[in-house]
């Protein structure tokens, strides 16, 4: 180990390019993404989606009570605070969502492939995948 490690001028240790302080099998055994781990990422990332996209409505169902008529004040009032419960649940579970220590596996996992292989990505196209909002498939 002493060969790995040089001292610095400030005397602190540095290790030798591709020294983490890990042994290599356990460091590649953990870059290697296998078919069941992506497929697991797959699907984490196409709820990351329809959540996402089911956001985009939230303003609008938020302010629904608001913009028909309602019988009475308090019936206005008790509609609101429902829109508002809801929208405030939608975005908890987005976030929780997106802050997950998995999600963010995946998406730092799609960070370092697109940066060692940035070319032939082909845009996703709604087209293609008619079911993307279905949860499951």
């Amino acid at each position: 180990m002493a060969s790995a490690q040089q001292e610095n001028p400030k005397g602190s240790v540095a290790m030798a390019p591709g020294d983490n302080g890990h042994d290599p099998a356990s460091n590649s055994a953990e870059d290697e993404w296998d078919e069941e781990r992506l497929e697991k990422a797959m699907n984490t990332l196409k709820e990351m989606h329809i959540q996402l996209r089911g956001l985009r409505t939230t303003i609008p169902r938020l302010i629904a009570p608001l913009t028909t008529k309602q019988p009475s004040p308090e019936v206005l009032y008790r509609e609101f605070s429902k829109s508002t419960s809801t929208a405030n649940q939608e975005v908890q579970q987005f976030r929780k969502l997106m802050n997950d220590e998995e999600s963010l596996k995946v998406l730092e996992q799609a960070r370092k492939s697109r940066a060692e292989n940035p070319n032939g990505i082909k845009p996703w196209r709604v087209t293609e995948h008619p079911d993307w909002a279905t949860r499951g498939t």
